[in-house]
């Protein structure tokens, strides 16, 4: 899934709806755009959807119960 697109738009509509969101921090990707790296983006998504929307994890420590 596209970072600044459905990850974005997910993570912020699942809050939205009373769903608590973990979203894993290193598995959501993108392309580089013209004016940012993708690195860019997914650092820039991952802070500002912290804490208002989501916990952020690293996909190792998820576990399904």
């Amino acid at each position: 899934m596209k970072t600044q697109y459905c990850i974005d738009t997910n993570c912020r509509i699942a809050a939205e709806l009373g769903w608590q969101v973990v979203l894993a921090d290193d598995a959501h990707t993108c392309m580089d755009t013209a004016q940012l790296s993708a690195e860019a983006i997914i650092a820039h998504h991952n802070a500002t959807l912290q804490g208002a929307f989501v916990r952020l994890a690293k996909s190792a420590d998820i576990e399904f119960h």
